[in-house]
């Protein structure tokens, strides 16, 4: 602390002497950093004076929203405005709302300005991942991925290490799916290193991934990627090939009478629920058992006693390191358990139960039941949804409303929906092929 004037007695020539000498001092100090000072100061007015700085900063989100549209019509024009996008960025990412409710013009900028492949945007990004908002640090990696930062790719490998790794599915599949999209050879090294330790259906789905590396992944080094490929142990398990006979479109298995949608995409795995393949270790089955299943089925029951019974199948097959879950709808919700449990013997068999003694409902609250999945368990991978209907009843029974609610919710929830139609009509099919398709899962057809 500097002394104040009042320490000094006037008349004292030493002290004065003193005083003097640091009154000097500080004035050439000043002096000396007065230009600097002021040239950081004139840049800092002159981005928050920039016309673009302004609107991507407004309080109005059409204005930021507006002005995002903008920059991606003139995006020629954005590597000359690195400084002002990159503080621009900064103020959103401090200011994100909460980490569940960022608003949409904070996630459009990270995407805009992960097209601008410069060290100064991807300084930004790097930060973004150390952000106390989960949903910035989420929405960093995927730009960084998406974008192939190779710069980051050390940084992405930290994340590993978050607590949230461990915890959340949604985290874990976000981040390995931004290393497959690098196309680097230290992506693909670190994936390969990684890959043992994976189970479910990442494990699924980072083996099918490296399946499909190829010189391109290792940026034309032919030497390393022989190396790689000499050193890497085949995947376990591999699926046999279908047979020369089977048509690739269509397959029906008579037990559960359905007909496959996309059969190419088909590995016939030992665990199957209407002939989707299970890889998952966390699995919800959701079943519908409004009062239209009591409709009858091919067999001579009605649609969920069939249900029932292919449920209870699954269960009973189902690995004891599996973890399950189990919801039923019609007007309400209901959870057989509300976590998830290890599919030991003790718990498959009061599932099969439950199950047998399921009654019939009213209505159907589908995006009820769909919300709840989301929120059920972070560790949560798949989803298995049984209807024979479209929704008449809930928040929303619209199916593009549905949509667009859902599958925005799950953007970095990252579930995978497989959704199974017992003789939907042609408009309820559509719906749930843009549930399954568009969270990565499949769809069947049942009778």
């Amino acid at each position: 602390m500097f002394p104040s004037c009042s320490t000094f007695e006037i008349g004292d020539p030493v002290k004065i002497s003193s005083l003097c000498l640091t009154l000097v001092a500080l004035s050439c100090m000043a002096l000396c950093f007065a230009p600097q000072h002021a040239c950081g100061s004139d840049e800092s007015t002159n981005i928050r004076r920039s016309s673009l700085y302004r609107g991507l900063t407004s309080k109005s989100e059409t204005t930021r929203l507006r002005t995002i549209l903008n920059c991606r019509r003139e995006s020629i024009h954005l590597k000359n405005e690195l400084t002002v996008l990159g503080a621009a960025t900064r103020e959103a990412i401090t200011e994100a709302e909460t980490e569940n409710n960022l608003r949409t013009s904070t996630s459009q900028l990270l995407y805009l300005i992960g097209t601008v492949h410069e060290p100064e945007i991807e300084a930004v990004l790097i930060e973004a991942l150390a952000s106390p908002y989960l949903g910035i640090r989420m929405l960093a990696t995927d730009v960084l991925g998406q974008n192939r930062f190779h710069g980051s790719i050390e940084d992405l490998k930290q994340q590993v290490s978050c607590p949230e790794y461990k915890a959340m599915y949604g985290f874990r599949f976000n981040l390995l799916r931004a290393f497959t999209q690098m196309k680097h050879p230290d992506a693909i090294d670190f994936l390969t290193a990684l890959y043992p330790r994976l189970d479910g259906q990442l494990r699924h789905l980072i083996g099918t991934a490296l399946d499909a590396v190829t010189v391109d992944d290792f940026m034309g080094d032919e030497q390393r990627f022989a190396e790689w490929q000499a050193a890497r142990v085949a995947p376990e398990n591999k699926a046999p090939a279908p047979k020369a006979d089977e048509d690739p479109d269509r397959i029906v298995f008579k037990p559960a009478g359905y007909e496959s949608e996309s059969m190419n995409r088909i590995k016939f795995a030992k665990s199957q629920y209407y002939g989707i393949n299970i890889h998952a270790k966390r699995i919800m089955f959701i079943i519908d058992h409004s009062g239209s299943m009591e409709e009858p089925a091919p067999g001579g029951v009605n649609r969920l006693t069939r249900a029932k019974l292919e449920l209870i199948k699954v269960i009973r097959e189902l690995p004891e390191e599996t973890e399950f879950a189990l919801m039923f709808y019609e007007t309400n919700v209901r959870y057989w358990r509300k976590e998830l449990v290890l599919a030991s013997e003790e718990n498959k068999l009061e599932a099969i139960d439950f199950v047998r003694r399921l009654g019939f409902g009213d209505r159907t609250n589908t995006y009820g039941a769909l919300r709840g999945s989301l929120t059920f368990d972070d560790d949560l991978e798949t989803v298995f949804m049984l209807t024979d209907g479209k929704p008449t009843i809930g928040v929303t029974v619209q199916p593009a409303k549905i949509l667009e609610d859902i599958l925005g919710r799950n953007r970095f929830r990252n579930l995978n929906y497989n959704t199974i139609g017992i003789a939907v009509n042609p408009a309820t099919e559509a719906f749930l092929k843009q549930l399954a398709v568009g969270s990565g899962g499949e769809y069947r057809r049942a009778f």
